[in-house]
């Protein structure tokens, strides 16, 4: 059963499952109260690229709008993010992290170095590269 083709979706789901309850208990010792891993992807885009509209945040996150906001609205109910509406699209709103999300930095460095180190535990590097070239081509497949 571990290694038949079909039970693939299911596989996937088990090691999200794993990795946000490993995600959760690093966060809560960080101290870092209120946030799921899922902000984890929208606070390293933010610290990445500094300040994004919501459609650019959609995008690098490969998210639908609506779900970004409520990411984000999150993110601004804790102090961690900021919007401001967009000068040039008055429809627009552009998201910033406050000084209090810019500080989280190091501690999610650490974070995804831990989840790292145990999803990777024993696995050669040629067979990471392979494993995350295939996983991409299944999203990619799902795309609709």
């Amino acid at each position: 059963m571990r290694n038949n083709p079909t039970m693939i979706i299911s596989l996937i789901s088990r090691i999200r499952e794993k990795a946000n309850r490993l995600l959760a208990a690093e966060l809560s010792k960080h101290g870092i109260k209120g946030l799921a891993p899922v902000h984890g992807d929208l606070l390293v885009a933010l610290l990445i690229h500094g300040e994004l509209t919501m459609k650019e945040i959609a995008e690098i996150l490969d998210r639908k709008k609506s779900t970004v906001t409520t990411l984000v609205e999150k993110l601004i109910s804790l102090g961690y993010a900021t919007k401001r509406q967009d000068e040039m699209d008055g429809r627009s709103w552009r998201i910033s992290l406050t000084d209090e999300g810019k500080a989280l930095q190091n501690k999610l460095i650490d974070i995804s170095n831990k989840l790292m180190s145990k999803v990777y535990r024993g696995v050669p590097d040629t067979d990471r590269k392979e494993v995350t070239r295939i996983l991409g081509a299944i999203n990619h497949n799902l795309e609709t």
